[in-house]
C-alpha cells in the first residue's frame, strides 16, 4: 500500500458488518443473530422478511447478504443496490454509506461518482467515521470533486477521533503538507493508527523516528517500526531496517528486534 492518501483504499463501510443498533421490526434480530451465527439460510428468511416489511436496518443488512453471495446461489450486486437504495431513501446512515460505495464503484449499477459522493455525504452528515472518511479522501484526492484540503482535513479528523485508523493515517499525511506543516501532530496521528495496525502508518513513524520530525531523534524506536513494517510487506522499510542495522549496535539492534516481536496491534473500536 503506497504512503500517501491516494492510496488508500476507499472503505466499504463497518455497515457492511453487523453493528446495527436495535430492530424495529420483527425478524431483524432474529436474522442479525443468525448472521452472526454464519446461518446464512435462517438469515436471509428473517432478514429478508423484514426488509419486506419495511425495516430500513434489515434492508440493508439483506442487501449486504445478496451482494455477498450469502445465503443465496451466487451473489447478486443489482439487487443489493434496490435495497440499499430502499433503505437510504428512509435514512438508514449505513445503508447511505454502502450505497454510495456501490454508486461511487459502479458495482451493480452504472458508475455514478457524483451520486456516490452525494450519498457519502449524507452518511458522513448523521456521523458514521467511514463515510467520514470517504467523503474526506474523495475531496482530499480530488476524485470527481474540486480539491478542498481543509474540508479534508476536518473529515479525516473527525473520523480519527471517533479511532477509524485509516482516517488518522490520512489525517497525518494532511498534517505533513504545506503550507501549514505540524509534524508533532502528524506523528500522534501516525502513533494512534500504527498501535491500532495501519501499516502505512509503520514506515512514516520509523522515518519521523530517524530524522526526528515532530518526535525526538531516536535510532532504536525507527528501527522498531521498520522491522514492523517490513514485516507488514513494506519494501521501503526493509531499505531503511538494513541501513539502521549497519549504524546501530548489537545491543541497540536486538533492542528493536525485541520491541518489534511484542508488538500487538490493539484497536480503538469494538
Amino acid at each position: 500500500m503506497k504512503h500517501r492518501i491516494g492510496g488508500i483504499t476507499a472503505i466499504a463501510a463497518v455497515c457492511l458488518g453487523l453493528g446495527l443498533g436495535p430492530a424495529a421490526f420483527g425478524g431483524t434480530a432474529e436474522g442479525r443473530a443468525a448472521l452472526q451465527a454464519g446461518d446464512f439460510a435462517t438469515a436471509l428468511g428473517e432478514l429478508g422478511a423484514a426488509a419486506r416489511n419495511g425495516d430500513p436496518a434489515a434492508q440493508n443488512l439483506y442487501a449486504t447478504m445478496l451482494k455477498d453471495g450469502r445465503g443465496v446461489a451466487a451473489p447478486d450486486s443489482a439487487a443489493a443496490v434496490a435495497w440499499y437504495r430502499r433503505a437510504a431513501e428512509a435514512g438508514d446512515a449505513d445503508a447511505q454509506l454502502n450505497l454510495g460505495y456501490m454508486l461511487f464503484h459502479g458495482a451493480g449499477v452504472p458508475r455514478d461518482r457524483e451520486s456516490g459522493i452525494r450519498w457519502y455525504e449524507k452518511a458522513a452528515e448523521a456521523g458514521l467515521p467511514e463515510a467520514q472518511y470517504n467523503v474526506a479522501k474523495v475531496y482530499w484526492d480530488a476524485d470527481g470533486v474540486p480539491r478542498d484540503a481543509e474540508k479534508a482535513k476536518r473529515l479525516f479528523k473527525a473520523a480519527a477521533e471517533k479511532g477509524l485508523a485509516p482516517a488518522q493515517f490520512g489525517l497525518g499525511v494532511a498534517l505533513l503538507n504545506p503550507p501549514k506543516a505540524d509534524a508533532a501532530a502528524a506523528f500522534n496521528w501516525f502513533s494512534r493508527a500504527a498501535r491500532q495496525g495501519e501499516a502505512p502508518a509503520y514506515a512514516k513513524l520509523a522515518g519521523m523516528y530517524l530524522l526526528g520530525s515532530g518526535v525526538g531523534k531516536d535510532p532504536v524506536a525507527a528501527q522498531t517500526w521498520a522491522l514492523i513494517a517490513e514485516a507488514a510487506g513494506d519494501p521501503l522499510a526493509a531499505q531503511l531496517r538494513m541501513k539502521l542495522e549497519n549504524d546501530l549496535t548489537p545491543e541497540q539492534n536486538a533492542a528493536a528486534r525485541s520491541q518489534a516481536a511484542a508488538f500487538v496491534p490493539r484497536p480503538e473500536r469494538p
